[in-house]
């Protein structure tokens, strides 16, 4: 389960989608330490066929949503049942999404820790591709009438078996799509089955290294976290 990743800063976004520049400042710097919940970019097509940078809630709330409480733990969908759980049928089907990314996070279930005062933690890792400076994880997303009548967009991040590079550090990854599959992963008319030959296509060639565990605390943000140790 990836609960934590890297976003780049609004311009490399700009720069990397060859899209106009929007000045919203709201990812000036990126981030280097996402958590769920958090709002995020994401890439999606307008109707008139353009790529539009918005900011959206990480965890995802379907359209048909009735509690004033948001779900909780819908920022991850599972590739192998996002095309037909209703939590994420709909998004599935018509409403894809680009998350942009340098990398992201996940903890070794053979790696422990010692800390200090006798804790113990699992051992970090940051998985990136050597080769490509920016990665656009694949996506869903869904607009949702708050109670008080504001609306709210939201994502959520598709997970799949982990690639043969990285499945010894973790067992499940995001499907990371290559530039080629962008426009059929954006495009509305793209059908179910074409959706799910992008997923099990989506690129393989990841690596990754051990970081420091000060990444396990949110407020901690900064480039020094994805360094190997």
């Amino acid at each position: 389960m990836c609960g934590r990743y890297v976003t780049p800063a609004e311009a490399e976004i700009e720069r990397y989608w060859h899209i106009g520049a929007h000045d919203s400042g709201l990812w000036a710097r990126g981030s280097f330490n996402v958590a769920p919940t958090s709002m995020v970019p994401i890439l999606r097509m307008e109707v008139e066929g353009q790529l539009q940078l918005v900011a959206v809630r990480w965890g995802l709330i379907p359209f048909w949503w009735k509690k004033a409480q948001v779900p909780s733990g819908t920022y991850n969908a599972r590739s192998e049942e996002a095309g037909h759980k209703p939590m994420w049928r709909n998004s599935y089907r018509y409403r894809r999404c680009l998350m942009p990314a340098l990398g992201w996070y996940e903890w070794s279930d053979k790696e422990v820790l010692h800390m200090q005062a006798g804790r113990e933690t699992r051992q970090p890792y940051y998985l990136y591709c050597s080769t490509e400076p920016v990665l656009a994880f694949a996506a869903l997303w869904s607009s949702w009438e708050a109670p008080n009548g504001d609306e709210l967009l939201s994502c959520a991040m598709l997970t799949k078996s982990a690639a043969p590079s990285i499945r010894a550090i973790y067992g499940r990854m995001p499907v990371v799509l290559s530039p080629s599959q962008y426009d059929a992963w954006l495009a509305a008319e793209t059908r179910p089955d074409e959706v799910a030959h992008l997923v099990a296509s989506a690129r393989t060639d990841l690596a990754g290294h051990r970081v420091s565990p000060l990444v396990n605390d949110t407020r901690n943000d900064f480039p020094a976290l994805l360094e190997a140790l």
